[in-house]
């Protein structure tokens, strides 16, 4: 069902629409709910501490939504009063003398709605793959990966408008694939890539002792199904890694760069002494050979030319703008996912367009979300990193493997979010929370190898179709 999920969210132009992402919320809080309630006895996974913080940023978006008087708006958000009398006719014409501190209360409750739902879903994966493992879902993952390249790399030299040839997007834009901004099919292979490093990096693994003492033993892997399966999966990154590079988005070919620089050094790191190091390496250094050399070293170059590094390619004027709706709402926020309306109020950039979105996450949750929201999400985000650190002790073997590629490419996806926005999308969203839930899974081998088989055959699978 997880596979269900993740094709609607990317194959929808990334849910971004209102008919794709409701259903796609939908879809996931009743997956998380269903795995969160298994009929066998689980260890709490994840941490209670994070429970905790997941409900307090809930409990703090809520409050932007809680009505209040007049006066003691004008104290906790002494800006909020002035927009809201240009923004809502009954509070301009003293009709009424409560408003919530949200400036644009029915887009935070669309983003609360959202927020519930993919957290739901990751603690759900957490709980699911901590039974099953998570080598399907990555699995799928890759495969569905392999569907989007395909799509994207096709559709780019017939593009006419169109996505798959009869959507026209409602609003301009740069499409790839099947989505609206190639920036943000680039953002989905950044997380995509990595999960399937780790599983690559996981059959290398399993296969290395077996093969490790000479090339006959080498040569006969080879023709097994193991083998087969690591080689579908390399070819499978390799599409992949092509397709973020047609895209030519600079922010995205950075991290990819990145990320694959990470796990080829955790990979010689980690991997036994022998061949697999020098063959996982050499793979990785192949891909970005391949991925640029096929689309044209001086197409690359010329790209990151382009660049204004003064104005970070325009988006300085937008943030110095942001910093303005941060300075007015420090405390509570304009309210979660109203950016697009305060800037009605405070853009002076970009002239010729309404900007919605800041192109940087951070400081868009800032001006969004204030103090009240941004330490209770700096709090979670600090006990979500503890949890990841204590299952990557207790991880061995493929585990530790899925586990690192999960990681990478959150840490990826984090990095394109300081100048895009692609973790807006819905359909990324989702696959941040699936991945998010992978990193904080258990080994289910740590419960025994008879807990472990119990659980199998009596908890339906979260990840199954």
């Amino acid at each position: 069902m997880t596979t269900l999920i993740l094709a609607w969210g990317a194959l929808a132009f990334g849910s971004v629409y209102d008919w794709a992402y409701w259903p796609l919320a939908v879809g996931s809080l009743l997956c998380g709910a269903f795995a969160l309630f298994p009929r066998t006895h689980v260890p709490r996974v994840p941490s209670a501490s994070l429970m905790i913080g997941l409900t307090v940023v809930a409990i703090a978006a809520a409050v932007q939504l809680v009505p209040l008087p007049e006066s003691i708006l004008d104290v906790v958000s002494p800006r909020a009063g002035d927009l809201l009398s240009e923004l809502d006719i009954m509070f301009a014409a003293r009709a009424t003398d409560r408003h919530a501190m949200s400036i644009a209360p029915s887009a935070t409750i669309t983003a609360l709605a959202l927020y519930a739902a993919f957290a739901a879903l990751m603690l759900g994966v957490a709980r699911a793959v901590s039974l099953t493992g998570a080598r399907r879902v990555v699995a799928c993952i890759a495969g569905l990966g392999i569907v989007l390249a395909v799509i994207g790399i096709v559709q780019r030299p017939f593009y006419d408008g169109r996505i798959y040839g009869f959507w026209t997007p409602v609003m301009t834009g740069s499409p790839f694939g099947p989505f609206i901004n190639k920036n943000h099919f680039a953002g989905w292979m950044l997380m995509a890539l990595p999960a399937t490093f780790g599983l690559l990096c996981a059959g290398v693994a399993r296969a290395m002792p077996r093969v490790d003492t000479d090339w006959r033993r080498r040569i006969l892997w080879l023709s097994s199904a193991e083998a087969s399966h690591v080689l579908i999966l390399a070819a499978a990154a390799a599409v992949m890694a092509l397709s973020l590079v047609l895209t030519m988005s600079r922010s995205a070919i950075l991290a990819f760069a990145a990320s694959v620089s990470l796990t080829s050094w955790w990979a010689i790191r980690r991997l036994p002494s022998g061949w697999g190091r020098f063959v996982v390496a050499g793979y990785f250094i192949g891909l970005v050979v391949f991925g640029v050399g096929w689309v044209g070293m001086d197409a690359v170059v010329a790209r990151f030319g382009s660049a204004n590094p003064a104005t970070i390619n325009e988006r300085l004027p937008i943030w110095q703008d942001t910093w303005r709706i941060i300075a007015d709402f420090w405390l509570t926020g304009s309210g979660l996912n109203t950016y697009g309306v305060a800037t009605l109020f405070y853009q002076t950039s970009v002239p010729d367009f309404h900007l919605r979105e800041a192109h940087n996450d951070y400081l868009q949750l800032a001006a969004e979300g204030g103090l009240l929201l941004g330490v209770p999400i700096l709090c979670t985000i600090a006990t979500f990193a503890r949890d990841v650190r204590r299952r990557f002790v207790e991880s061995t073997g493929s585990s530790y493997w899925i586990r690192l590629g999960a990681v990478t490419g959150l840490i990826a996806v984090a990095f394109q979010s300081t100048v895009e926005f692609s973790l807006q999308m819905p359909g990324n969203a989702a696959l941040a929370a699936v991945l998010a839930g992978i990193a904080l899974h258990r080994d289910p081998r740590a419960y025994g190898s008879k807990t472990v088989r119990l659980k199998a055959d009596t908890t339906p699978s979260l990840t199954s179709i």
